[in-house]
């Protein structure tokens, strides 16, 4: 049942168009980290600047949300006014989704490589809080990364699909259930999250553990989004 919404023409496009638009967020990071390497070494950045993949992860998932805002009010009307059905773009944008968080996760893993080329030809070597970790620890980090990045798509999405099918109320609740889930995740990754002057603890959980709490979180925000898509009203011009 699931091979025949399967469109391997929808994945390919919305794959191709997001990573597009993955490059205007490498070139801002890139621009950015450049600025950073220069004010550190001149002594004005403080502290001195992370990991190029801790660098990109406060910067993916926020990409990620608003790609999953913008496959709604792009793509959702554009598929169903070429005959296809919900369904295919649901699992189109599921799959496509995860593809490009993991081609941005690859490219984030390998960037740091040209990144200390680059440095040492100028003759500026990393700090020593930016040796590299174990190779253990970078595949769970990977891991980490792609589901987090992969979960604000979702997120995104489903803020996206409750503004287009209800009214705009509704879609403020969504945007604070949203905020709710953000907070869940920073807190699952061990951050810890104040608001209004509340502080919210993060959990000192093992990367495999909240890779597994993520995963189901986003299983569960899927099945959502889906019910929300299976029978919604797509407006026509």
């Amino acid at each position: 049942m699931m091979r025949q919404h399967l469109n391997k023409t929808v994945i390919r496009e919305l794959y191709k168009e997001w990573l597009k638009w993955s490059i205007w967020l490498f070139a801002i990071i890139i621009i950015l980290r450049v600025l950073h390497w220069i004010g550190d070494y001149f002594g004005e950045v403080e502290p001195a600047i992370d990991h190029f993949m801790y660098f990109m992860n406060e910067s993916s998932p926020i990409f990620m949300l608003v790609v999953g805002i913008m496959m709604v009010f792009t793509f959702l009307r554009y598929y169903t006014e070429h005959g296809l059905t919900r369904r295919t773009y649901f699992i189109g944008g599921a799959i496509a989704s995860l593809m490009i968080t993991i081609t941005i996760g690859v490219i984030s893993m390998l960037l740091p490589v040209i990144e200390g080329i680059v440095l040492s030809l100028f003759g500026i070597h990393y700090p020593e809080h930016l040796q590299f970790h174990s190779f253990g620890y970078w595949i769970s980090y990977f891991l980490l990364f792609i589901i987090t990045s992969w979960l604000y798509y979702i997120i995104g999405w489903f803020i996206g699909h409750v503004f287009y099918r209800y009214n705009w109320w509704k879609g403020i609740f969504a945007s604070f259930f949203g905020f709710v889930l953000v907070m869940l995740e920073n807190v699952i990754n061990g951050e810890t999250v104040t608001v209004y002057g509340v502080h919210f603890e993060g959990l000192s959980l093992s990367i495999f553990t909240s890779i597994i709490i993520l995963l189901l979180l986003s299983a569960g925000m899927l099945v959502i989004n889906y019910r929300l898509v299976k029978d919604i009203q797509v407006k026509m011009k």
